[in-house]
Protein backbone atom coordinates (compact mmCIF):
# COMPACT_ATOMS: atom_id res chain seq x y z
CA UNK A 1 0.00 0.00 0.00
CA UNK A 2 1.36 3.42 -0.80
CA UNK A 3 2.14 5.28 2.24
CA UNK A 4 1.28 9.03 2.50
CA UNK A 5 3.29 11.34 4.68
CA UNK A 6 1.26 15.00 5.25
CA UNK A 7 3.82 17.74 5.90
CA UNK A 8 2.49 20.11 9.17
CA UNK A 9 2.06 23.14 6.96
CA UNK A 10 0.64 21.26 3.99
CA UNK A 11 -2.20 19.89 5.92
CA UNK A 12 -3.53 23.60 5.90
CA UNK A 13 -4.16 23.12 2.35
CA UNK A 14 -4.04 19.84 1.43
CA UNK A 15 -7.98 20.13 -0.38
CA UNK A 16 -6.17 21.53 -3.32
CA UNK A 17 -4.07 19.39 -4.16
CA UNK A 18 -5.30 18.95 -7.44
CA UNK A 19 -4.55 21.78 -8.97
CA UNK A 20 -1.37 23.44 -10.40
CA UNK A 21 2.21 22.32 -9.36
CA UNK A 22 1.23 18.44 -9.06
CA UNK A 23 3.96 15.72 -8.84
CA UNK A 24 7.37 17.59 -8.99
CA UNK A 25 9.57 14.70 -8.09
CA UNK A 26 12.86 16.95 -5.86
CA UNK A 27 15.16 13.72 -7.09
CA UNK A 28 14.65 14.11 -10.56
CA UNK A 29 16.17 17.37 -12.78
CA UNK A 30 15.19 20.86 -11.86
CA UNK A 31 15.28 24.02 -14.33
CA UNK A 32 18.31 25.80 -14.09
CA UNK A 33 16.86 28.68 -16.09
CA UNK A 34 17.81 32.02 -14.24
CA UNK A 35 14.63 34.24 -12.74
CA UNK A 36 14.18 37.81 -12.90
CA UNK A 37 15.71 39.49 -10.49
CA UNK A 38 13.27 41.58 -9.49
CA UNK A 39 10.89 38.47 -8.23
CA UNK A 40 13.44 36.39 -6.91
CA UNK A 41 12.66 37.31 -3.30
CA UNK A 42 8.59 36.08 -4.57
CA UNK A 43 9.92 32.68 -6.16
CA UNK A 44 11.91 31.83 -3.24
CA UNK A 45 9.48 32.78 -0.29
CA UNK A 46 6.66 30.46 -2.60
CA UNK A 47 8.47 27.92 -4.33
CA UNK A 48 7.75 24.18 -3.40
CA UNK A 49 7.80 25.04 0.40
CA UNK A 50 4.98 22.55 1.31
CA UNK A 51 4.64 19.26 0.17
CA UNK A 52 2.55 16.09 0.30
CA UNK A 53 5.12 12.89 0.23
CA UNK A 54 3.92 9.85 -1.21
CA UNK A 55 6.10 6.99 -0.63
CA UNK A 56 5.16 4.09 -3.39
CA UNK A 57 7.23 1.07 -4.28
CA UNK A 58 10.42 2.71 -2.65
CA UNK A 59 10.00 5.90 -5.08
CA UNK A 60 9.44 9.16 -2.79
CA UNK A 61 6.87 11.27 -4.83
CA UNK A 62 6.80 15.29 -2.96
CA UNK A 63 3.46 17.21 -4.52
CA UNK A 64 4.21 20.74 -4.17
CA UNK A 65 1.47 22.43 -2.84
CA UNK A 66 -1.02 23.91 -5.45
CA UNK A 67 -2.15 26.92 -3.24
CA UNK A 68 1.13 28.39 -4.12
CA UNK A 69 0.65 29.13 -7.75
CA UNK A 70 -2.10 30.83 -6.83
CA UNK A 71 -0.38 32.89 -4.05
CA UNK A 72 1.99 33.36 -6.51
CA UNK A 73 -0.22 35.01 -8.91
CA UNK A 74 -1.38 37.29 -6.17
CA UNK A 75 1.92 38.40 -4.77
CA UNK A 76 2.80 39.47 -8.40
CA UNK A 77 -0.06 41.50 -8.89
CA UNK A 78 -1.99 39.59 -11.46
CA UNK A 79 -5.96 39.63 -11.88
CA UNK A 80 -8.79 38.12 -10.44
CA UNK A 81 -10.15 36.19 -13.44
CA UNK A 82 -13.42 35.21 -11.75
CA UNK A 83 -14.68 35.07 -15.26
CA UNK A 84 -11.99 32.72 -16.43
CA UNK A 85 -13.07 29.69 -13.51
CA UNK A 86 -15.32 26.83 -14.94
CA UNK A 87 -18.87 26.85 -15.17
CA UNK A 88 -20.49 25.12 -11.87
CA UNK A 89 -23.55 24.83 -13.78
CA UNK A 90 -22.01 22.20 -15.90
CA UNK A 91 -21.45 19.64 -13.63
CA UNK A 92 -24.29 18.22 -14.11
CA UNK A 93 -22.97 17.57 -17.79
CA UNK A 94 -20.23 14.52 -16.56
CA UNK A 95 -21.61 11.24 -17.10
CA UNK A 96 -18.91 9.27 -17.24
CA UNK A 97 -16.50 8.17 -14.19
CA UNK A 98 -13.71 10.05 -16.58
CA UNK A 99 -15.54 13.61 -16.76
CA UNK A 100 -16.24 13.62 -13.03
CA UNK A 101 -12.97 12.59 -12.06
CA UNK A 102 -10.91 15.37 -14.19
CA UNK A 103 -13.80 17.83 -13.42
CA UNK A 104 -13.77 17.01 -9.38
CA UNK A 105 -9.79 18.17 -10.11
CA UNK A 106 -10.92 21.23 -12.47
CA UNK A 107 -13.33 22.75 -9.81
CA UNK A 108 -10.78 22.35 -6.83
CA UNK A 109 -8.87 23.71 -8.92
CA UNK A 110 -11.03 27.15 -9.22
CA UNK A 111 -11.95 26.95 -5.59
CA UNK A 112 -8.57 26.74 -4.35
CA UNK A 113 -8.47 30.33 -6.51
CA UNK A 114 -11.23 32.20 -5.22
CA UNK A 115 -10.06 31.06 -1.99
CA UNK A 116 -6.64 32.95 -2.13
CA UNK A 117 -8.30 35.98 -4.15
CA UNK A 118 -10.94 36.31 -1.13
CA UNK A 119 -13.99 35.38 -3.22
CA UNK A 120 -15.09 33.61 -0.49
CA UNK A 121 -19.13 33.81 -1.62
CA UNK A 122 -17.94 31.49 -4.57
CA UNK A 123 -15.39 29.45 -2.50
CA UNK A 124 -18.76 28.02 -1.37
CA UNK A 125 -20.20 27.39 -4.35
CA UNK A 126 -17.41 25.64 -6.08
CA UNK A 127 -17.30 23.32 -2.59
CA UNK A 128 -20.71 22.10 -2.98
CA UNK A 129 -20.14 21.73 -6.48
CA UNK A 130 -17.13 19.53 -5.60
CA UNK A 131 -19.71 17.78 -3.14
CA UNK A 132 -22.12 16.82 -5.51
CA UNK A 133 -19.24 15.40 -7.95
CA UNK A 134 -17.69 13.38 -4.79
CA UNK A 135 -20.76 11.75 -4.15
CA UNK A 136 -21.32 10.85 -7.56
CA UNK A 137 -17.79 8.96 -7.60
CA UNK A 138 -18.34 7.40 -4.40
CA UNK A 139 -16.17 9.43 -1.99
CA UNK A 140 -18.33 9.17 0.85
CA UNK A 141 -15.37 10.63 3.15
CA UNK A 142 -14.89 14.64 3.75
CA UNK A 143 -17.68 15.90 2.01
CA UNK A 144 -21.01 16.15 4.47
CA UNK A 145 -23.41 18.24 5.29
CA UNK A 146 -21.66 19.44 8.67
CA UNK A 147 -18.57 19.77 6.28
CA UNK A 148 -20.48 22.62 4.27
CA UNK A 149 -22.37 23.96 7.09
CA UNK A 150 -18.74 25.30 8.86
CA UNK A 151 -17.49 26.39 5.72
CA UNK A 152 -20.44 28.20 5.31
CA UNK A 153 -19.84 29.91 8.90
CA UNK A 154 -16.88 30.66 8.37
CA UNK A 155 -16.47 32.35 4.91
CA UNK A 156 -14.79 35.29 5.92
CA UNK A 157 -11.75 33.86 7.52
CA UNK A 158 -9.18 32.62 5.04
CA UNK A 159 -7.40 30.77 7.61
CA UNK A 160 -10.64 28.66 9.03
CA UNK A 161 -11.63 28.25 5.79
CA UNK A 162 -8.69 26.25 4.45
CA UNK A 163 -7.86 24.31 7.46
CA UNK A 164 -12.03 23.13 6.96
CA UNK A 165 -11.21 22.14 3.48
CA UNK A 166 -8.28 20.47 4.39
CA UNK A 167 -9.83 18.49 6.48
CA UNK A 168 -12.80 17.83 4.42
CA UNK A 169 -10.01 16.90 1.23
CA UNK A 170 -7.67 14.87 3.74
CA UNK A 171 -10.56 11.87 4.75
CA UNK A 172 -11.20 11.96 0.77
CA UNK A 173 -7.95 11.34 -0.27
CA UNK A 174 -7.63 8.70 2.54
CA UNK A 175 -10.67 6.64 1.40
CA UNK A 176 -9.72 6.75 -2.25
CA UNK A 177 -6.11 5.20 -1.10
CA UNK A 178 -8.28 2.50 0.81
CA UNK A 179 -10.55 1.81 -1.57
CA UNK A 180 -7.66 1.80 -4.74
CA UNK A 181 -8.84 3.90 -6.57
CA UNK A 182 -5.56 5.28 -8.12
CA UNK A 183 -7.34 5.67 -11.39
CA UNK A 184 -9.53 7.94 -10.12
CA UNK A 185 -6.78 9.95 -8.09
CA UNK A 186 -4.94 10.16 -11.02
CA UNK A 187 -7.64 11.68 -12.97
CA UNK A 188 -8.52 14.66 -10.40
CA UNK A 189 -4.54 15.32 -10.48
CA UNK A 190 -4.49 15.43 -14.03
CA UNK A 191 -7.74 17.90 -14.48
CA UNK A 192 -6.10 20.04 -11.72
CA UNK A 193 -3.07 20.70 -13.26
CA UNK A 194 -4.47 21.63 -16.37
CA UNK A 195 -7.17 24.45 -15.05
CA UNK A 196 -4.09 25.61 -12.65
CA UNK A 197 -2.33 26.17 -15.38
CA UNK A 198 -4.77 27.53 -17.67
CA UNK A 199 -5.30 30.41 -15.00
CA UNK A 200 -1.75 31.01 -14.89
CA UNK A 201 -1.39 31.89 -18.75
CA UNK A 202 -5.05 33.77 -18.71
CA UNK A 203 -2.84 35.88 -16.01
CA UNK A 204 -0.12 37.01 -18.34
CA UNK A 205 -0.57 40.60 -19.91
CA UNK A 206 3.33 40.49 -21.29
CA UNK A 207 4.88 37.70 -22.36
CA UNK A 208 8.23 38.89 -22.41
CA UNK A 209 8.14 40.87 -18.72
CA UNK A 210 6.46 38.65 -16.52
CA UNK A 211 7.21 36.08 -13.80
CA UNK A 212 4.03 34.30 -14.50
CA UNK A 213 5.81 33.21 -17.61
CA UNK A 214 8.40 32.07 -16.27
CA UNK A 215 6.52 29.70 -13.61
CA UNK A 216 4.56 28.44 -16.88
CA UNK A 217 8.06 27.23 -18.06
CA UNK A 218 8.63 25.33 -14.99
CA UNK A 219 5.90 23.34 -15.65
CA UNK A 220 7.67 21.62 -17.81
CA UNK A 221 9.37 19.31 -15.53
CA UNK A 222 6.04 18.94 -13.53
CA UNK A 223 4.34 17.57 -16.47
CA UNK A 224 7.15 15.21 -17.02
CA UNK A 225 6.60 13.68 -13.80
CA UNK A 226 2.42 13.47 -13.89
CA UNK A 227 2.78 11.66 -16.76
CA UNK A 228 5.58 9.28 -15.28
CA UNK A 229 3.46 9.16 -12.04
CA UNK A 230 0.03 8.16 -14.08
CA UNK A 231 2.22 5.43 -16.24
CA UNK A 232 3.04 3.93 -12.78
CA UNK A 233 -0.83 3.56 -11.95
CA UNK A 234 -1.93 2.92 -15.93
CA UNK A 235 -4.63 1.01 -14.87
CA UNK A 236 -7.68 1.84 -16.67
CA UNK A 237 -8.40 3.34 -20.45
CA UNK A 238 -9.18 6.31 -19.19
CA UNK A 239 -5.66 6.85 -17.57
CA UNK A 240 -4.53 5.51 -20.63
CA UNK A 241 -5.92 8.17 -22.97
CA UNK A 242 -4.99 10.81 -20.71
CA UNK A 243 -1.35 9.93 -20.95
CA UNK A 244 -2.12 10.28 -24.57
CA UNK A 245 -3.29 13.60 -24.28
CA UNK A 246 -0.22 14.86 -22.12
CA UNK A 247 1.82 13.32 -23.99
CA UNK A 248 0.97 15.75 -26.98
CA UNK A 249 1.16 18.98 -24.36
CA UNK A 250 4.85 17.49 -23.74
CA UNK A 251 6.26 17.59 -27.23
CA UNK A 252 4.89 21.28 -27.18
CA UNK A 253 6.72 21.40 -23.82
CA UNK A 254 9.63 19.64 -25.24
CA UNK A 255 10.66 22.78 -27.22
CA UNK A 256 12.07 24.22 -24.30
CA UNK A 257 15.14 22.51 -23.96
CA UNK A 258 15.96 23.82 -27.55
CA UNK A 259 16.49 27.19 -25.97
CA UNK A 260 20.15 28.50 -25.21
CA UNK A 261 20.92 29.49 -21.49
CA UNK A 262 19.29 33.47 -21.63
CA UNK A 263 15.86 31.99 -22.82
CA UNK A 264 13.73 30.59 -20.59
CA UNK A 265 10.49 30.88 -23.82
CA UNK A 266 10.10 32.41 -26.80
CA UNK A 267 6.74 33.47 -27.99
CA UNK A 268 6.22 31.31 -30.06
CA UNK A 269 6.65 28.56 -27.81
CA UNK A 270 4.13 30.47 -25.18
CA UNK A 271 1.61 30.58 -28.10
CA UNK A 272 1.69 26.39 -29.03
CA UNK A 273 1.70 25.97 -25.21
CA UNK A 274 -1.50 28.09 -24.25
CA UNK A 275 -2.86 26.33 -27.75
CA UNK A 276 -2.20 23.05 -26.05
CA UNK A 277 -3.74 23.79 -22.46
CA UNK A 278 -6.75 25.48 -23.93
CA UNK A 279 -7.36 22.66 -26.19
CA UNK A 280 -6.87 19.86 -23.54
CA UNK A 281 -9.30 22.36 -21.03
CA UNK A 282 -11.58 22.51 -23.60
CA UNK A 283 -11.91 18.86 -24.15
CA UNK A 284 -12.18 17.56 -20.58
CA UNK A 285 -14.98 20.75 -19.44
CA UNK A 286 -17.39 19.92 -23.25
Amino acid sequence: MNKIIINKTVKLTILFILTNSILLLFQSCQSNKSKSEKYKDLDDQLLYENFIEVEQTGVNYKIPSPMEMFIFLKKADAPFLNNKTHKTQKCINYISKKEKAINFGIYSADLAYCSVFGDFQQTLIYFKTIKQLADNLGLHEGFGKQMATRIDKNLTNIDSLMEISADSYYKANRFMEEQGQTDIMGLMLVGGWIEGLYLAIESVNDINNSPITERIADQQVLLENLLGYLQKNQNSDDITKVIQDLEQLQEVFDELYFNDENTIITKNQFVNITNGVKSLRNIYIN
